[in-house]
C-alpha cells in the first residue's frame, strides 16, 4: 500500500490469495531440475536479422539492417546461448495494471539503466556518460546512426525538445520533480552536437544516474521531437485544426494524447518491440519487432530474436494462475501472481504444464510495516505512539512467527523494516531482527516504561488524557494477507493492555485519509528495501509521501505542507544524505553514509515490521531460453537482463 499514486505510478502493492495452500515442502521448493530446458540449440540465429525483416529488404520495403542499426550497436551477451528468430512471446497483464508491460517492453528506453545484477549503473540508450563539476553535469554521448521505430534519426535535438517543449512548459509540467530539480531553477539539457548532450545542475544530485536508472524517468525524456511537434503549438501554430480533428479541449490534452505509449500506437519508441494497438482497445495487446531496434547478440546479429509479445488481460487473478499453471504463458512474474502463497499450485503443475520456476529475491524488505503515526493530529495519540517504548511494547507482543506459518505459509523470518541483509552498504542483522521475540512478559515491562499503567474494565492501557489506548490501523480493503496478519497480532496486543482496531475501508478512501494525514495507524507494503533504498530512503527517514509513519515530517523534507520539523535524529539522517550521499556521482561512495542513516534508524525505530519476506519466482516455460536464474522481484526486472535476448527454442 502506498500513498495515492500519481497517474504515471502504475504498479499496484498487495498480495492475493491462494487458490489452494498446499503445505508440501517439496511443492514449496523450486526444483533445479526442473530448469534444464530443451537441450542445446537446434540452430542459432538466422543470419544478421530476422527472416521476417530480410524478406522486406529484398522487396525493397525497409533499408538493409546496416543502414537500421546505429554505427555501434549495443552487443548483448545471450545468458545461455545465441537464440533463434521467430516466435510469440504469451504472457499476461492483470487487470487495467499495466506495469507488467513497463517491466517487459520499455525499459530499454531509457538512457541509463541498471546492470543485470543490479550492482552497478551503466549505458543503454546512450553510448556512454561522465559526470562532472561535483555531480552537477552529467554529459552523454549518444549512438551515432541510432534511429526511432519509425526510421527517422534519435539525436541530441530529442532531449532538447523534451527539456524545452515539455520539462519547462507550466502549461504540460505544472510542477517540475525534484529529480530534474525544481521548478525554480530546473535542470539545463545543453546540446553539443547531435550526438552530445550535457544536463546541468544548479546543486549537485547524485542520485540523477539513479533517476534515470528507475521507472518512469528516462524514457519520458526521450521525445520523438520529429513526431510529437506537430502538437506544439511553439512548433505548430496551426495545431488548433488538428485539436478540432481529434475532438479534445485543448493542444494540451491533445499531446498527452500522442504522447501516450500505452495507448498511440503511432508513437515512435526506441524498444525491442512496437505496440501494434492501444492497452484500452480489447482483451489482448501485442508488441511486433521494432525493425530499427539498435542491439545486437556477440555474433551481430539484429535483436530481438522474437517476433512478438502478446498480453492477454486477466481481470480475475485465479484465471490468470489458470493459465499459467495449464502452460499456457511462456514467461511471467509479478508480486502479485507468482507469490509463495501459489507456489505449491504452480509446482504441483510444472511437468505437466511444461514449464520451470525460477527463484526471483524480492526487493522488498518486509511483507508489511506497521506505521504508527508519529505526527498523529490528536496530540494525546502523538505522544503515546512517539514513545519510543511503546513501539517496542507492541514489537514484543507479535507473534511474528505465528503470523508466518499461518499468513506466509511458512516462509520468511521475523524482520523489522530494516534493509535486506543482501545490500551492499549494511551487513549486520541487529537492525532486522532487533525487538522481534515474542516475550508478553518483556512486552508489559517496555509499556510500563511508558508511564501509561491504569487500565479499564476491558483491561486497556488509558492514555495521557485518561482514554483507552486503541490503535486503529487503516488498511484497504483487497489487502487480504494484511488484514489476516493484524487480526492474529489483535489478541496479543490486547493481553498486554493495547487495543486495536481494523479500519478496512475501500483503496479511494484509504487515498484521500493518509494524504488528510486523518488515520492513527496503517499497514504499508514493506516495499524498496535493496539498492533502490538508496533512491527512496522511505523507511529509514521521513523522505516522501509514502514514509506513511511520520507524514508531517515528510512534507518538511520535500518542502511540501503542511509540515513540521522532525526531530533531531531524524534531521541529522536528513544531513548526511543531502551532503554525503546525493553529493556523490560514484554508487560505491554512497555505501558508507547510508550505513550511518540505518544506524540512526535502527536506534529510532520509527516503524514496525513483521517479517522478512521470502523469494518470490518467475514462471517460464522450458523451452523459453535466456532466461537469468538470479533475477530480483523489483521495478526494473525482468527489463535490466535485456528481455531482446530471450527466445524459443523450437
Amino acid at each position: 500500500m502506498t500513498r495515492r499514486l500519481s497517474r504515471k505510478e502504475f504498479l499496484a502493492i498487495g498480495a492475493m490469495g491462494s487458490a489452494a495452500l498446499l503445505t508440501s515442502c517439496d511443492l514449496l521448493t523450486t526444483d533445479p531440475s526442473r530448469k534444464a530446458g530443451g537441450g542445446q540449440a537446434r540452430g542459432g540465429a538466422n543470419g544478421p536479422e530476422a527472416p521476417s525483416l530480410a524478406r522486406l529488404v529484398k522487396k525493397g520495403e525497409l533499408p538493409p539492417v546496416k543502414e537500421r542499426l546505429p554505427d555501434e550497436p549495443r552487443v548483448i551477451d545471450p545468458v545461455e546461448r545465441i537464440g533463434q528468430y521467430g516466435g510469440t512471446w504469451r504472457t499476461a497483464l492483470e487487470s487495467t495494471d499495466p506495469g507488467w508491460l513497463y517491466m517487459t517492453m520499455r525499459y530499454d528506453q531509457h538512457l541509463v539503466g541498471w546492470d543485470p545484477q543490479w550492482q552497478k549503473i551503466v549505458p543503454f540508450v546512450a553510448e556512454s556518460f561522465e559526470v562532472a563539476n561535483g555531480a552537477r553535469e552529467f554529459a552523454f554521448t549518444l549512438r551515432s546512426g541510432m534511429k526511432w521505430s519509425d526510421g527517422e534519426p534519435f539525436t541530441a535535438d530529442d532531449l532538447v525538445f523534451w527539456h524545452d517543449a515539455v520539462l519547462t512548459n507550466s502549461e504540460l509540467t505544472p510542477v517540475v520533480g525534484p529529480q530534474y530539480g525544481d521548478d525554480e531553477k530546473p535542470v539545463r539539457v545543453e546540446k553539443h552536437d547531435d550526438q552530445h548532450v550535457s544536463f546541468v545542475f544548479r546543486e549537485p544530485h547524485g542520485l540523477f544516474l539513479h533517476e534515470l536508472a528507475w521507472f518512469w524517468t528516462s524514457f519520458e525524456m526521450l521525445a520523438p521531437r520529429h513526431y510529437l511537434k506537430q502538437f506544439h503549438p511553439k512548433y505548430n501554430p496551426n495545431v488548433d485544426e488538428l485539436v478540432a480533428e481529434a475532438n479534445v479541449p485543448d493542444w494540451v490534452e491533445l499531446f498527452f494524447q500522442k504522447q501516450d505509449w500505452l495507448n498511440n500506437p503511432d508513437l515512435p519508441t526506441l524498444t525491442p518491440w512496437v505496440p501494434i494497438r492501444p492497452f484500452n482497445d480489447g482483451r489482448r495487446m501485442t508488441w511486433r519487432r521494432n525493425p530499427y531496434y539498435w542491439s545486437v547478440d556477440s555474433k551481430g546479429s539484429q535483436l530481438p530474436y522474437l517476433d512478438e509479445a502478446t498480453f492477454t488481460f486477466f481481470n480475475d487473478p485465479e484465471t490468470l494462475l489458470l493459465n499459467a499453471a495449464n502452460g499456457d504463458i511462456d514467461m511471467y512474474m509479478r508480486a502479485e501472481t507468482t507469490t509463495p502463497q501459489n507456489k505449491p499450485v504452480l509446482a504441483q503443475s510444472a511437468k505437466t504444464g511444461g514449464y520451470r520456476l525460477m527463484d526471483v529475491t524480492t526487493s522488498d524488505l518486509n511483507t508489511m510495516g506497521l506505521c504508527l503515526n508519529l505526527t498523529n493530529p490528536n496530540k494525546a495519540r502523538r505522544q503515546v505512539y512517539q514513545n519510543k517504548n511503546f513501539r517496542i511494547g507492541l514489537s514484543h507482543a507479535i507473534n511474528r512467527q505465528e503470523i508466518i506459518n499461518v499468513v506466509h505459509q511458512r516462509q520468511g523470518r521475523p524482520w523489522q523494516t530494516a534493509p535486506r541483509p543482501e545490500v551492499p552498504f549494511y551487513d549486520s542483522d541487529d537492525f532486522g531482527t532487533q525487538y522481534t521475540e515474542f516475550d508478553l512478559d518483556l512486552a508489559s515491562e517496555y509499556l510500563d516504561k511508558t508511564g501509561f499503567t491504569e487500565r479499564d474494565d476491558e483491561g486497556i492501557r488509558l492514555g495521557p488524557e485518561g482514554e483507552p489506548i486503541i490503535v486503529t490501523v487503516l488498511t484497504p480493503s483487497r489487502y487480504t494477507l494484511i488484514v489476516d496478519a493484524l487480526q492474529m497480532i489483535k489478541p496479543t496486543w490486547e493481553k498486554v493492555g493495547v487495543g486495536l482496531r481494523i479500519d478496512n475501508v475501500d483503496p479511494t478512501l484509504v487515498g484521500d485519509r493518509l494524504e488528510a494525514n486523518e488515520y492513527d495507524c496503517t499497514a504499508d507494503a514493506g516495499q524498496l528495501g535493496y539498492m533502490d533504498m538508496i533512491r527512496d530512503p522511505r523507511w529509514l527517514f521521513a523522505s516522501s509521501g509514502n514514509s506513511l509513519y511520520a507524514p508531517l515530517w515528510a512534507n518538511w523534507f520535500t518542502g511540501a505542507t503542511p509540515q513540521e520539523e522532525p526531530p533531531a535524529a531524524m534531521l541529522r539522517q536528513i544531513e548526511i544524505y543531502r551532503e554525503e550521499v546525493v553529493t556523490k556521482t560514484n554508487v560505491e561512495d554512497m555505501f558508507e553514509p547510508m550505513r550511518r542513516i540505518i544506524e540512526i534508524a535502527r536506534d529510532e525505530f520509527w516503524s514496525i515490521g513483521i517479517s522478512l519476506p521470502d523469494s518470490y519466482y518467475a514462471v517460464a516455460k522450458n523451452n523459453f531460453r535466456n532466461v537469468p536464474d538470479d533475477m530480483w522481484m523489483a521495478f526494473m526486472y525482468p527489463g535490466v537482463t535485456h528481455v531482446s535476448q530471450y527466445f524459443i527454442d523450437q
